[in-house]
């Protein structure tokens, strides 16, 4: 890894576990929606996480880490729950995307530390 992808790592890391963070409480207050608020919610819901997937694209190419690819299956069981209008069912997932994030995360900070960058 070089210095430029640690940083970079590092960041994207940050950024998808806190989007994760986020998405996880979506799921919550979506399965406490009446049942006509739901559609138009799991619509947008599901639009956040196609973002989010697209992020994870980003990542990979600038920070070349195995755990993007189990992020990125996480996220897509995750769209197919909330396309199924079972977003409480994505949580598990989102939770194991959340770890993975964390050990991007990581890594790259303790990389970074050895070459005294941080």
């Amino acid at each position: 890894m070089t210095e430029k992808e640690a940083i970079l790592g590092f960041m994207m890391g940050e950024r998808m576990k806190a989007s994760l963070i986020v998405a996880s409480q979506l799921a919550m207050v979506i399965e406490g929606l009446s049942d006509s608020e739901k559609g138009g919610a799991n619509k947008v819901f599901s639009t956040f996480l196609r973002s989010l997937y697209q992020d994870i694209g980003l990542a990979h190419k600038v920070s070349p880490q195995e755990e993007w690819a189990n992020i990125r299956e996480e996220l897509d069981n995750g769209l197919t729950m909330v396309d199924s209008n079972a977003s409480a069912g994505a949580m598990d997932g989102f939770s194991r995307a959340i770890s993975q994030s964390a050990t991007i995360s990581h890594r790259t900070m303790s990389f970074l530390m050895e070459k005294g960058l941080l």
